[in-house]
């Protein structure tokens, strides 16, 4: 679903407003994150300066760890604005991320069925 939703499009800005960054961050393509209705997804993990991951560093987990902030329902328009927050300190952008999209859906919704469903799984 990120792809119909317009992930390639996320990239491709991603690319751009990376290659403005000289050279402080890299966009890496992740894989399926399980949060499908929540797409496209943008992981973003902050590192010491001068210490980017290598290109093949794993990119297909979330590890919660300190510095990685998960974004969901990206437009490709907002990337230029996460990019930014990032690397000027100010992120995460707390209204784009994971937990406040979780938290906005209804309760019934099957998309909310979807989420709870993904949690209990990776909890066990």
């Amino acid at each position: 679903m990120c792809t119909a939703n317009g992930s390639d499009q996320l990239a491709a800005r991603a690319r751009d407003a990376a290659a403005l960054s000289a050279g402080r961050c890299r966009v890496l393509r992740g894989g399926c994150y399980g949060l499908c209705e929540l797409g496209p997804n943008v992981v973003v993990r902050e590192h010491e300066q001068g210490e980017l991951p290598d290109e093949n560093a794993d990119r297909l987990s979330l590890t919660n760890a300190p510095g990685e902030a998960v974004y969901c329902v990206v437009a490709p328009a907002q990337v230029a604005t996460l990019v930014a927050a990032h690397l000027d300190g100010t992120g995460p952008v707390q209204g784009w991320t994971r937990a406040a999209r979780e938290a906005a859906l209804p309760a019934a919704s099957p998309t909310a069925a979807r989420v709870r469903a993904v949690r209990r799984r990776r909890q066990r």
